[in-house]
């Protein structure tokens, strides 16, 4: 696993060259965004990475973006999320799930190792999850502490 956002950036594009793609402004911005929205939620929908690229001097349309992330998720360089009923991406270069508030869509990773025993369970029943990095994994939707107190 990389640590820094700027070596998380760096091994994608490595992945990229390998894959015969180019370091495009788009493909590094998305990268970028991708690699700064650690810790909390640590995902962006296409809209939220589309405005940020924008604000950041990127001109780039919404169609690049969605090109730029299909691409991203083929080659397991990142990962999707459905929140709702819209999808999220981030980063696949470290293994880990997610906990999801089905209420506000606040998200949590949730480390690779805490997730083990429902993964061998998977396993002992014939479903062999996908290995780290690929853009899959556990995500367990509920609702979070504030939406359960918030009055309805």
């Amino acid at each position: 696993m990389t640590t820094s956002e700027t070596d998380r950036v760096t091994a994608a594009v490595r992945r990229l060259r390998r894959a015969g793609l180019r370091n495009t402004a788009a493909r590094r911005g998305v990268l970028d965004l991708l690699a700064h929205a650690v810790g909390g939620r640590g995902h962006l929908t296409v809209t939220e990475l589309h405005h940020a690229l924008l604000a950041r001097g990127v001109a780039v349309e919404l169609s690049t973006v969605h090109r730029v992330l299909r691409q991203l998720v083929e080659l397991g360089i990142a990962h999707t999320v459905p929140v709702g009923r819209t999808t999220t991406f981030g980063l696949a270069d470290d293994a880990h799930h997610h906990a999801v508030c089905g209420t506000c869509g606040d998200m949590r990773q949730l480390p690779a190792e805490t997730v083990e025993a429902s993964l061998a369970a998977a396993r002992a029943v014939g479903i062999d999850p996908d290995p780290p990095g690929q853009p899959s994994g556990v995500v367990v939707y509920g609702r979070c502490a504030g939406c359960r107190t918030a009055p309805r």
